[in-house]
């Protein structure tokens, strides 16, 4: 996919999020991610967020095996460095839950489930956040990584939404 195409699909899922997330309260965070590849391009959202006084969050890999940590990030003054797979992290040292958690994927299926890159890492960080608090998750995909497989195993989270440039998935 062109560079132009992904910036001009993910405005249409960003706005898609952006109307999901429209009455939350203000002292909510939202973790959100570093594209990777190809991935829906979401970080725009963080100047939308900042204007409404919501805090965005980066996940940090910390270990292998282990669930994501996020870190506060804003589009001012974004701190981030390489980190594990080459995908951009925050740098900082206090890490905080996020109240929502916007997901990438490779391919995602209708029913809320998500293939990443093969680490685990969003499945673990949901697990973990959910025995903590009501988290709620949104997976932010192109229409096009859309499958009819049905893929997910024991230990896959399914997310509550997903936006495409196309329409809003409740799961």
């Amino acid at each position: 996919m062109e560079v132009s195409e992904v910036n001009n699909l993910s405005n249409k899922i960003n706005i898609k999020v952006l109307e999901l997330l429209s009455d939350i309260p203000d002292n909510f965070t939202i973790g959100l991610f570093y594209p990777y590849k190809n991935e829906v391009n979401i970080l725009a959202l963080a100047e939308e967020l900042e204007k409404k006084k919501i805090q965005c969050l980066l996940p940090k890999v910390i270990t292998k095996n282990q669930p994501l940590k996020y870190f506060s990030y804003s589009h001012q003054n974004p701190l981030i460095e390489k980190g594990f797979g080459g995908i951009m992290e925050p740098v900082s040292n206090q890490s905080i839950d996020p109240d929502i958690i916007i997901a990438s994927c490779s391919a995602f299926n209708i029913e809320g489930y998500r293939v990443g890159y093969g680490g685990g890492f969003f499945d673990r960080t949901i697990s973990e956040l959910g025995e903590k608090k009501n988290i709620k998750t949104i997976l932010a995909a192109f229409e096009s990584q859309k499958t009819p497989i049905q893929f997910q195993e024991s230990f896959d989270e399914k997310v509550d939404y997903i936006c495409t440039e196309n329409k809003t998935y409740r799961t």
